[in-house]
């Protein structure tokens, strides 16, 4: 039988701390994400729809073996 995971209790001004970073990291990625959308978007247009594919399918691949290693 699995004991139930503890809860961690933080003080009030650490539970503020952690969620001014989680909010400044969570606004960090949304500003990365929408660079890496327009960056793509304007990366298609420049090589041409099929290169950006292939460049799409490579970059997939790699991140397929990463996997495959992990769990390895």
């Amino acid at each position: 039988m699995k004991r139930p995971i503890p809860l961690l209790r933080l003080s009030p001004e650490a539970a503020g701390n952690l969620q001014q970073e989680f909010t400044k990291v969570l606004t960090e990625l949304q500003e990365l994400s929408r660079f890496r959308k327009e960056f793509d978007r304007q990366l298609a247009k420049l090589i041409g729809a099929d290169a950006f594919q292939l460049h799409k399918n490579t970059k997939h691949s790699l991140l397929l073996a990463d996997l495959v290693k992990e769990a390895a």
